[in-house]
């Protein structure tokens, strides 16, 4: 796990809404390849580099109220991030 991934994994979803952005299962471990043990790693800088962003972070499981309505990252969503 390299933070260039980090960075350029969230700018790209940056790119398609920057007030609400998944990272999910199939995404990060399918589509990019990253392997278990890199995933703890990539969830731990995505906080810190999220949350230095202006973002509330949410994990897998984690109930949160986004536009009045109550959600919860699903089983299948490794983090949701949404914009203060």
């Amino acid at each position: 796990m390299t933070v260039k991934f980090v960075e350029e994994y969230w700018n790209s979803k940056l790119k398609e809404n920057e007030e609400y952005m998944v990272c999910t299962f199939y995404d990060l471990r399918v589509k990019n390849n990253v392997s278990e043990e890199d995933v703890d790693q990539f969830l731990e800088w995505s906080r810190n580099k999220l949350q230095n962003m202006g973002y509330n972070v949410y994990f897998t499981g984690t109930r949160f109220v986004y536009q009045n309505a109550n959600r919860k990252v699903e089983d299948n969503q490794y983090i949701i991030a949404i914009k203060e």
